[in-house]
This record gives structure tokens, sequence and C-alpha cells, in this order.
């Protein structure tokens, strides 16, 4: 039985492979990262400056989304990579990967709590369907959080 509660706050899992991260970007930097296509751009030239891979290593994570965000561990789940709490998400995109191979990635903006600074996760997923079922997760999160605070 104790196994259930835990359960019911994880919506969806996903495996997803990840490819890095650009952390701890300063503020006047991540204002122009607002839309879409203004992170996809940024992912783009760091890979192209080298600061990201185009390919992500070989090991596959869980990504589990549920009300309180993102925890993406090792397919054992015994250590957690990522944790990404729902509310410092404030950006995220799926899109091709453009390599030809039907992969699709995710990119996830998010912030510190003080706000002076912001990191872009990259995951790299089987598909654009994975992608698009993840971003449809996360929005379901945050619609049901928004929800329940107004009620």
């Amino acid at each position: 039985a104790g196994q259930s509660n835990s359960n019911s706050d994880t919506c969806a899992e996903f495996r997803v492979k990840y490819v890095g991260a650009i952390e701890k970007l300063k503020f006047n930097e991540s204002k122009n990262l607002e839309g879409p296509l203004d992170l996809i751009n940024y992912i783009d030239v760091a890979q192209q400056d080298g600061k990201l891979p185009f390919v992500p290593g070989e090991e596959e994570f869980i990504m589990g989304v549920s009300k309180y965000g993102i925890k993406v561990s090792t397919s054992d789940q015994y250590d957690v990579l990522h944790r990404h709490a729902l509310y410092l998400i404030v950006r995220m995109v799926c899109y091709d990967d453009g390599l030809g191979a039907g992969k699709s990635l995710l990119a996830l903006k998010t912030t510190d709590a003080a706000s002076e600074e912001c990191s872009l996760w990259v995951y790299q997923c089987n598909s654009l369907e994975q992608a698009q079922a993840i971003c449809k997760v996360l929005s379901t999160a945050f619609d049901s959080v928004l929800m329940s605070e107004k009620s």
C-alpha cells in the first residue's frame, strides 16, 4: 500500500536521454530567451560552439512529470539526476533535433527562486510524439496547480 501514495503524484513517466545543460545564465542574457524559437536558436548555437553536445550519452533516464515538477532519475530510479520544481519552470519547447533520425529535443528553461539566473536543460526524446506528450503532461500539471490555487 505504501507504493500507491507516491505514484499518485506522478502523472507520467518517460524514457529520455540527457543532452546537457547551460546553467546559470545571467538575467540579462536570459531575457532574450522568451519565445520557443529563441530557445531553439540559442541551443543550436551552443551546440555549434561546443557548449552542448549534439547527441546525448547512451544512458536512458526516467523523466517523471507530476504536479510538483519534473524528476529525472536513472532507469533503476535509484539516483536522481535533476529535479525541476514546477514553479521554477518558465518555458518548455519540443522540436525535431534536425539530425534526421526522427529524434526530438525537449528544452526546459528554469529559473532560480531569486530569479536572477536561469538555466537551460536539454533532453532527447525518442520521437516528436513523446516530446509533445511530455509537454502536454507538463501543461496539465501547470493547469491543475493554477486551478487549485484559484479555488
